[in-house]
């Protein structure tokens, strides 16, 4: 086998030099980026080692049907391929030229649009579906967030992003101003150890007695977790806020009965809310004239089953959702699958452990930001 050497100014125009000298059945062996030209005047181009195509047995000369057929298919994508790069939106084709000023950006821009033209092809079914789970969607939610895309899963991919961010804002509730509303109020946090309950509260105590001028005191259940209290009484310090701890139902009462403050913020240990230390539900048993919020706590990188699960663990106390760690991961759908499976309200989000900046109230575009990230 015989095997030649053919450059182009990207993939596309090596790969035409290929198909005239070789045809459209040639056997690519490599490709890889050069320079050609003097010191000081190169310029970087694609080079593609290919050799003539074999010819099947018994059928000289011809390639297989399934092998025509292939070719059919990629001919039919390249040119939809540059009919496409010639129609693109001003913002895209501007990015896309930035992006072209070199070897490599070129490279990248067709590969996005041959990848793109290829996610066309696909069924309208399989097109949301995969849009989904990439997003972090399962099951039974990901078919009922899917249904009726047929349209726009047919129009583009842009189309499609923007009919399942409708979708789900017409199905995901947010409540925000929690620290904010009047009336003397309760927070407590609750969720799995590890989820970010501590630094939630820490950034809800911040953001209310530094910027909203309420008085706030923390209360602590959380006599388990090594440090806890240390970690409590630091940030207390820090911020200029009341702390107590209290080790049981009763000691919790005589702490709420006995001071003013307009906002309580209660912590609580990671621990299973049917353990019997668990002391939350006991604590906020016989409360009077005091709007009490539980709000589970729970981080963005966690599965839909496992969100699921956390959501019927704490059942029926929260009130409300608090997504955590957003900066750790960029599929989030899984998580959403708390509030939309529950319909319980998003209340706030966290994104790094800044206190109290990485805390924002749950507004909607926020939250379709996270879940369908603006694709570069």
């Amino acid at each position: 086998m015989q095997y030649q050497t053919f450059r182009g100014a990207d993939v596309q125009e090596a790969l035409f030099n290929v198909r005239e000298a070789l045809g459209a059945d040639a056997l690519i062996e490599s490709t890889r980026h050069v320079q050609v030209g003097a010191a000081g005047a190169a310029r970087a181009m694609v080079e593609i080692v290919a050799a003539p195509s074999l010819s099947p047995p018994g059928q000289p000369g011809r390639p297989s049907p399934a092998r025509s057929a292939l070719n059919a298919v990629r001919a039919r994508q390249a040119e939809r391929t540059r009919a496409r790069a010639l129609s693109v939106a001003p913002a895209q084709q501007a990015a896309h030229e930035e992006l072209g000023a070199t070897a490599l950006g070129r490279e990248i821009v067709q590969l996005r649009l041959m990848l793109d033209e290829l996610s066309q092809g696909r069924p309208p079914r399989d097109r949301t579906r995969a849009l989904l789970a990439a997003a972090g969607f399962e099951g039974a939610l990901a078919r009922t967030l899917g249904h009726g895309a047929t349209r726009a899963a047919r129009a583009s991919g842009h189309e499609l992003r923007a009919w399942l961010r409708e979708r789900i804002s017409q199905k995901l509730a947010c409540r925000s101003g929690l620290v904010e509303a009047p009336g003397r109020r309760l927070i407590a946090c609750v969720g799995p150890s590890g989820v970010g309950k501590t630094t939630t509260l820490a950034k809800l105590a911040a953001r209310a007695t530094l910027f909203n001028k309420r008085r706030v005191r923390v209360i602590s259940l959380d006599n388990f977790r090594v440090g806890a209290v240390e970690q409590w009484r630091r940030y207390a310090e820090l911020i200029g806020f009341p702390f107590d701890v209290t080790p049981n139902a009763g000691a919790f009462h005589r702490v709420v009965h006995n001071h003013s403050e307009e906002l309580l913020l209660v912590d609580t240990a990671g621990r299973s809310p049917n353990d019997p230390e668990a002391s939350l539900p006991a604590c906020l048993k016989g409360l009077r004239d005091l709007k009490s919020e539980v709000l589970l706590v729970l981080p963005a990188w966690l599965r839909a089953r496992d969100a699921e699960r956390a959501v019927q663990q704490y059942a029926p106390a929260p009130t409300g959702i608090v997504v955590t760690k957003l900066d750790e991961t960029d599929q989030v759908g899984g998580v959403m699958h708390a509030p939309l499976g529950s319909q319980l309200p998003l209340t706030y989000l966290c994104d790094g452990a800044r206190v109290p900046e990485d805390i924002h109230d749950a507004a909607i575009d926020r939250v379709l930001d996270a879940i369908f990230p603006e694709q570069a």
